[in-house]
């Protein structure tokens, strides 16, 4: 039986390539899962969901500006790696597959002095400090976006990992032509704010076109102001197991830069208008669109073009645009070839 530990933190959608490891490889009775955070998370919420057994960890925040914390609190990660050896002594643990972020390093350290495999996926074009420090004990690196490394043996672009889920309950392939242009606007919590204010402002005048907005924990307060408008559906939250009902009939999406909203985008042929949040580290958010904009022509709105007359401009020029298929073909390739690589 082979023991594989999961880790990561920071924000929702990126747990969803843990996840999909998980449910991909879940049926394979030599192996089980191990999920490692905090209690009282997201993180411990979803593991919950998928019945994988959760662990608390501790962890020293990487920070790159002045802090009197970083002065005493990289002491603390001697502890914690001393924790977490005795964590795999006890459970046996084979395999940890980290997202990265900091709450992995100690981790990954403990595993490295262990001489467990570590392996690494990274999301983003920019990566992290920490998954820097992470990629120099890991056994392989797994990569979204096309990537500088020349040893492909260690650094392996894969593309996106994407939930099962997302299509394990698509019963039809068959598109059915929209009479009207239909648009979603998923961008996650408190950053998508902007975007919701500026979208007000123009509904009056896009009464042809049909919105789901997708508002999540830190926007439910707009709940009202769009519910005036009967063509904008408003949802608080949405499940990778409905996604795929909304996904199959849109034609173009508003969206931050999630690296796994845009390939779950992209996979159902979904044209997206990308703006990208100018607070984001090291610009990553900013990469991320350009790739995606010289990849496969999505826009890139910057919100100091006036966001809001900008979306307006992009919405009418696309009023005619239909989603013609689905761009389902690869949808497992990277799960296998990442399966493969581990030796699984």
């Amino acid at each position: 039986m082979t023991t594989i530990a999961l880790t990561w933190w920071w924000t929702w959608w990126h747990i969803y390539p843990l996840v999909s490891i998980h449910n991909f490889l879940k049926e394979d009775k030599n192996l089980k899962f191990v999920w490692i955070w905090e209690y009282n998370s997201l993180e411990e919420e979803e593991a919950i969901k998928n019945r994988i057994p959760f662990e608390d960890i501790s962890a020293w925040k990487i920070r790159r500006y002045f802090d009197l914390r970083n002065l005493y609190e990289p002491l603390k990660n001697i502890s914690w790696i001393i924790q977490w050896i005795e964590y795999i002594k006890k459970h046996n643990i084979d395999i940890i597959f980290s997202k990265g972020w900091y709450v992995s390093l100690p981790l990954c350290i403990a595993w490295k002095i262990m001489w467990k495999q570590i392996y690494v996926h990274e999301s983003d074009i920019v990566p992290w400090v920490s998954n820097s420090i992470i990629w120099k004990l890991a056994t392989k690196i797994f990569y979204t976006f096309p990537n500088k490394y020349i040893d492909w043996k260690k650094h392996i672009y894969i593309w996106q990992i994407l939930n099962p889920e997302l299509i394990d309950y698509l019963d039809d392939v068959e598109l059915v032509e929209n009479e009207n242009l239909n648009v979603m606007v998923i961008a996650w919590s408190q950053w998508s704010t902007r975007i919701f204010e500026s979208l007000l402002k123009i509904l009056p005048d896009l009464s042809d076109i049909k919105f789901h907005v997708i508002l999540w924990e830190k926007n439910m307060h707009f709940r009202n102001d769009f519910k005036v408008f009967p063509n904008v559906i408003a949802h608080d939250f949405i499940t990778q197991k409905r996604l795929w009902k909304i996904y199959k009939t849109i034609d173009i999406s508003i969206t931050r830069w999630w690296a796994t909203t845009l390939w779950e985008l992209n996979n159902f042929w979904i044209h997206s208008i990308i703006i990208p949040l100018p607070e984001s580290a090291n610009n990553h958010q900013v990469e991320n669109a350009k790739y995606f904009h010289e990849k496969f022509w999505s826009d890139v709105i910057y919100e100091s073009n006036n966001m809001q007359l900008e979306i307006f401009r992009l919405l009418q020029k696309y009023k005619r645009l239909r989603k013609v298929w689905l761009n389902l073909d690869n949808f497992f390739e990277p799960l296998k070839k990442l399966k493969k690589e581990m030796g699984l």
